[in-house]
């Protein structure tokens, strides 16, 4: 599986993405550092990184603007 220093190689890349893109969503982070949700669930798990709250329903699918 992963090591531990891929781990945090990963979640620095995840942080330094969100520390430029502070408005950025999981869908975001997910296409943009490819990666998937369960490997983000996986880094916060292990207290690795903090992940944006869900984008509400409305906004998401463009009902709310």
């Amino acid at each position: 599986m992963y090591t531990k220093l891929d781990d945090e190689r990963q979640a620095k890349f995840i942080l330094n993405y969100m520390a430029l893109h502070p408005d950025c969503t999981i869908k975001n982070i997910i296409q943009d550092c490819v990666t998937n949700r369960h490997r983000l669930t996986a880094l916060e798990s292990q207290g690795y990184i903090k992940l944006p709250k869900p984008t509400p329903y409305g906004y998401r699918n463009g009902l709310k603007k």
